[in-house]
């Protein structure tokens, strides 16, 4: 897992490098780095795996949206997208068991959930207009992801 989220780190850093519009990019890190400094406090494993569940089904539906998006499904970075998508897929696979194993409840996922979707959708948005700009829709994706571990 954390090989793939190596390579899924290169690959998207070398897509940002060719973007011409970078101008928050900074001010995006230091936002993303607080996301995970928070999503990192927990109180034991089966509560971090249930996170990482969810967090990663969540990165799961944000790349489908970006493979189908406006740039068509033949364009690299959609196939980029679809590529990390299945691997996201099985990172969600492997949390969830063991966060099980480890005694995770269903209401243990339903009460994380609001607190990662919620705090992961609020750094998105920062980002809004490039979404749109794909034809990604941030509050569909929101819908999904809320209905999902319900």
């Amino acid at each position: 897992v954390e090989a793939d989220e190596y390579r899924h780190d290169l690959a998207l850093q070398q897509v940002a490098s060719q973007l011409t519009e970078l101008t928050s990019f900074s001010q995006v890190q230091r936002k993303a780095k607080r996301f995970y400094t928070r999503l990192g406090r927990v109180e034991n494993y089966s509560e971090h795996f249930v996170r990482i569940a969810i967090l990663d089904t969540c990165v799961t539906h944000i790349m489908q949206s970006f493979e189908h998006c406006h740039l068509g499904s033949e364009h690299p970075f959609a196939q980029l997208c679809g590529l990390i998508k299945k691997d996201e897929a099985k990172h969600v696979y492997v949390s969830r068991k063991h966060a099980m194993a480890l005694g995770a409840s269903a209401n243990q996922f339903a009460e994380q959930h609001e607190q990662v979707v919620g705090d992961l959708m609020q750094l998105l948005l920062t980002q809004g207009g490039a979404f749109e700009s794909m034809g990604v829709c941030l509050d569909g994706v929101t819908r999904k992801l809320e209905a999902k571990w319900r």
